[in-house]
């Protein structure tokens, strides 16, 4: 049975001020209606399958991992061996990331009642602490998806996407900028939560903030740092090294024995940084692609007066943007390609969003509600193009206003 959206009062008028979507508030209400209800099928269908596949992709990544970091022990050994154990290295990190720590730390998987699935328990390969990450992505990002002000995932503080944002001589470096990020990005996304770029306009009130988070962002990312470049390297050292020496491929004089093991060190350490960078460079590429592209909207912050449930849907949908695929690329974006999906539901098992789309599809087509989808060259190749563009005066003005409700 449909579910019925709880609105505020019917004593008011609900005018959209935009050429799209629903004219009417009964049309708006309908659609919310719709959207809710094909959640809620969903949710409710939730079972084992979900249980299995969640299970399952966590041995996938862990399998991946163990053989990538046993390959990168022997490097020093064989450079194809090498960059086979950093490739799948990296494709573990990027399932991790995005399609199991992304997902599970939306709360996805918490109805299994297993800790290795709990949102708030698990804590992902990331140097992004998880409590920061729940704050700026899971609160303030999907609460207040694009709303020029509040959502500072908008450009992530460093990018001009549209003329609404005043142009600065510093914008002019921001195509370079964008791809050392892209590079970085696990390290860009850990310090998102200071917001640094308000240093300028709001210095006092940033620094305590700083002074405040710091602490907790410093502490993970060094732990991430160890991890990565002094405790896995030392280990991949020691066991290469070891396999080296039974097998007689280095000689088990202690000179050689030193050389062997710093050549394994810095093999397992470099094939961590490779592994790290195709992480950084997808997860800017996946997630840049689905909140970017040509076509997405922002908002003004009197969107969100009187906004209703199905006022937050329509917010969700023009304020994301799909990615076509097939089923393995949905799957190592974790899901993202169907970024609308994952906005409108962002605790639904992310596995489901493909079966999801095509309702959607067809619902806003039945409302006039822009779906936003394309292929990855179309969308990546369409931000490019915008932060390119940006990067100069002038540009594309793209915020929007919603509507609120006001007496009739």
């Amino acid at each position: 049975m449909s579910a019925v959206l709880k609105d505020a009062p019917q004593a008011v008028a609900w005018a959209p001020p935009c050429a799209v979507g629903p004219r009417t508030e009964a049309e708006l209400q309908a659609f919310g209606n719709e959207i809710q209800a094909l959640g809620e099928r969903a949710r409710a269908s939730l079972g084992e399958r979900d249980a299995r596949y969640i299970r399952r992709l966590l041995l996938a990544i862990r399998l991946l991992e163990s053989a990538g970091r046993a390959l990168l022990a022997l490097g020093p050994l064989l450079l194809p061996v090498w960059l086979l154990g950093g490739v799948l290295l990296g494709l573990s990190k990027i399932l991790e990331n995005m399609e199991f720590g992304h997902n599970v730390m939306h709360g996805q998987f918490d109805w299994l009642n297993d800790p290795r699935f709990s949102g708030h328990g698990h804590d992902w390969d990331n140097a992004c602490s998880k409590h920061d990450w729940r704050d700026f992505h899971n609160h303030i990002h999907h609460h207040y998806t694009n709303v020029v002000g509040i959502d500072r995932d908008i450009g992530y503080g460093f990018v001009r996407l549209s003329a609404e944002t005043p142009w600065e001589p510093r914008h002019l470096s921001q195509p370079v900028y964008a791809i050392i990020v892209a590079a970085l990005f696990q390290w860009a996304i850990a310090i998102h939560n200071l917001e640094l770029e308000r240093l300028r306009t709001e210095r006092e009130a940033t620094q305590a903030r700083v002074q405040r988070l710091w602490p907790r962002a410093k502490a993970k990312m060094w732990n991430q740092f160890k991890r990565d470049y002094l405790a896995w390297p030392l280990l991949g050292g020691a066991v290469g090294t070891a396999v080296a020496a039974a097998t007689g491929a280095s000689s088990t004089q202690p000179a050689d024995l030193a050389v062997h093991f710093a050549a394994a060190v810095a093999a397992v350490a470099l094939g961590n940084a490779l592994a790290n960078v195709m992480r950084n460079l997808w997860s800017f590429v996946v997630i840049f692609c689905g909140h970017f592209p040509s076509g997405i909207a922002v908002f003004d912050e009197a969107s969100l007066q009187g906004e209703t449930k199905a006022g937050w849907y329509l917010r969700q949908i023009l304020g994301s943007g799909n990615i076509r695929g097939g089923r393995f690329f949905h799957l190592m974006t974790g899901n993202l390609s169907h970024q609308i999906e994952h906005h409108l539901w962002p605790d639904l098992p992310a596995n489901r969003y493909g079966e999801l789309a095509p309702e959607v599809e067809r619902i806003c087509a039945k409302y006039k509600v822009p779906y936003n989808t394309g292929s990855l060259w179309r969308q990546f190749g369409s931000v490019m193009w915008r932060i390119a563009r940006h990067a100069f005066p002038g540009g594309e003005r793209i915020a929007m206003n919603l509507g609120q409700k006001r007496a009739a």
